[in-house]
């Protein structure tokens, strides 16, 4: 009887050890990925509407004399086709992105005493061609601090044979 409960002890220290090496394993595991969050990104309409309704904005930018001026989608799309300048000698790309910034500096306030510490955007032409893709930067505006916690969407404008891509992020 005394050699039945000392084996019965034996298990349950065995048990006990077996548990104990599993509950430390995850708490390292936990540990491990509380660390490295993944950025957590949420699709707003809004800043769908927020590009939409940019595009159609019009530009200081003009190629010619006695010409209208450019919205900034026509002005985005001189910019990766040609490059030209506009009228005034300031480039088309330059053009694009001040007038974007202007947009976004009177829409959003950003900042640290601000519910959006920050702002990325960014404009990349994408062509899928043969099966290869690729991806040329066009511009990209930052202000303020981003962490992982952002707010974003992205508009595609047609510029053939592949297409220009504005993607907004507003950090939290």
């Amino acid at each position: 009887m005394h050699n039945n409960l000392k084996k019965g002890q034996e298990e349950i220290v065995g048990f006990i050890l077996v548990v104990v090496l599993v509950v430390v394993i995850l708490v390292i595991f936990l540990g491990i990925q509380l660390r490295n969050p993944e950025p957590e990104q949420r699709q707003s309409e809004v800043l769908y509407q927020f590009l939409e309704s940019s595009m159609e904005q019009t530009t200081n930018c003009t190629l010619s004399e006695g010409a209208s001026y450019l919205a900034l989608d026509d002005t985005l799309r001189e910019c990766h086709e040609t490059g030209n300048s506009c009228l005034g000698g300031q480039s088309s790309c330059d053009s694009a992105e001040n007038t974007l910034k202007i947009l976004l500096n009177n829409s959003f306030a950003v900042g640290p005493s601000y519910p959006y510490k920050g702002y990325n955007v960014g404009a990349v032409y994408f062509v899928n061609a043969s099966g290869q893709q690729q991806n040329e930067e066009i511009f990209n505006v930052t202000s303020g601090a981003c962490g992982n916690s952002y707010i974003g969407n992205s508009y595609w404008i047609p510029s053939f044979p592949g297409s220009i891509i504005i993607t907004i992020k507003l950090c939290n």
